[in-house]
């Protein structure tokens, strides 16, 4: 009965330490093509705590599902923007903008 609770004991305190609290979050971030999307993504994705990042081309939109314990949307917006992409709270880093691919300086009406 004791390796049992022990036992027991043990598998909650694994599921407690890796369980992560999941929130999502939708913002828009400016771009215009599939290599603004491929670029976005993949510098959301490598952002610790985040855990599915999907930018639309056409909206603009990006919907990020995250862990809130270790990143805030800010935070995930500044890490965008340092990239060359501009969102509607943080403007866009223009050096990095001006390093960006032609199509993807294109403005798309959003003020940057």
């Amino acid at each position: 009965m004791k390796k049992v609770f022990i036992l027991a004991s043990i598998l909650l305190t694994i599921v407690a330490c890796t369980t992560k609290p999941n929130a999502e979050a939708s913002f828009f971030v400016r771009g215009n093509c599939e290599m603004c999307k491929e670029r976005i993504e993949k510098t959301v994705l490598s952002i610790n705590g985040v855990e599915k990042a999907d930018w639309n081309v056409e909206t603009e939109m990006i919907k990020v599902a995250y862990d809130s314990t270790r990143i805030s949307p800010l935070e995930i917006e500044k890490v965008i923007a340092i990239t060359g992409h501009a969102t509607k709270n943080v403007p866009m880093d223009t050096a990095a903008h001006a390093k960006l691919p032609e199509c993807c300086q294109v403005n798309s009406g959003f003020a940057h």
